[in-house]
């Protein structure tokens, strides 16, 4: 792992340049599909779940 300032600047790197990270999104209610999709391989790069559940 880097240290901080690493994190920063490789932060402060992305920010300047455009650079975003490549996820796909599912709403939590989803979880299950999320889940399948990851075990059979065919989510690329990272799984996000984002809460739909009114709070």
């Amino acid at each position: 792992m880097g240290s901080a300032s690493k994190s920063a600047r490789s932060l402060d790197f992305c920010a300047r340049h455009g650079i975003e990270p490549v996820v796909e999104i599912f709403p939590l209610s989803q979880v299950n599909e999320a889940l399948d999709r990851l075990r059979e391989g065919k989510v690329r790069y990272r799984a996000v779940l984002k809460n739909d559940f009114a709070g």
